[in-house]
């Protein structure tokens, strides 16, 4: 018996220094279940992002119902993409990618949030136009990397706003929701400047993040 004891007290040893323990002998593991299975996440004081009952949540309120409860919303919409684009990555670097109901609820939400914003954007401009130029590419005749350069010149809001608009396009193209044959070349350079615009606003965060109130109400509502 004295045998059999000190061995299980090396290999309990070996497990505290391992950095695991028993689940029986964890009096916090409850409470850590609990917390991995919500997913909690704090983007600002006032936007709290969890998975509830299988659906993603801010405030409590399935985000899914905050999309369908509002016809025309595109700052609440724009506020909502990079929100659980921001969940996403935060639950991806805590968590682990390893979520398959996680990665749907959220690709699920982004896509539904994007064919929104392109059905508003069709019907406010008719569509975008697209030309590649050696490696540069042009929206609506606008140089992304200009605006770019821009807002990482002086980083206001009026130019994260702008910025944040080129983006979406960026965003829409990737997304094959512009063309259904892009030439070639712009696949590539739609998404290296898609990713170096997102870069540049994670760099340099809103100092007036869009508020997103618990009853699904924006704040100019």
């Amino acid at each position: 018996m004295a045998i059999d004891r000190t061995r299980f007290n090396t290999l309990r040893l070996r497990k505290l220094f391992s950095g695991k323990t028993d689940k029986a002998d964890d009096p916090l593991n409850p409470f850590e279940e609990a917390q991995n299975y919500r997913l909690p996440f704090k983007r600002t004081p006032y936007e709290e992002y969890t998975l509830d009952d299988g659906q993603i949540c801010l405030n409590g309120i399935q985000v899914s119902s905050l999309i369908d409860t509002h016809e025309t919303d595109i700052p609440l919409w724009t506020g909502l993409v990079a929100g659980v684009q921001e969940y996403r990555n935060a639950v991806w670097l805590r968590y682990g990618t390893n979520k398959p109901h996680f990665n749907a609820q959220a690709q699920g939400l982004l896509e539904k949030l994007l064919n929104k914003l392109t059905h508003v954007y069709e019907e406010m401009t008719g569509g975008i136009k697209v030309q590649l130029q050696g490696d540069k590419l042009w929206i609506n005749d606008i140089d992304p990397k200009v605006v770019l350069n821009l807002f990482l010149s002086n980083p206001n809001e009026e130019r994260r706003r702008y910025l944040t608009s080129i983006q979406t396009k960026l965003g829409l193209i990737l997304a094959g929701k512009t063309l259904k044959s892009p030439p070639d070349g712009v696949l590539q350079v739609a998404k290296r400047m898609y990713h170096q615009i997102e870069t540049a606003l994670q760099d340099h965060p809103s100092s007036h993040p869009v508020r997103l109130l618990a009853d699904g109400r924006h704040p100019s509502r």
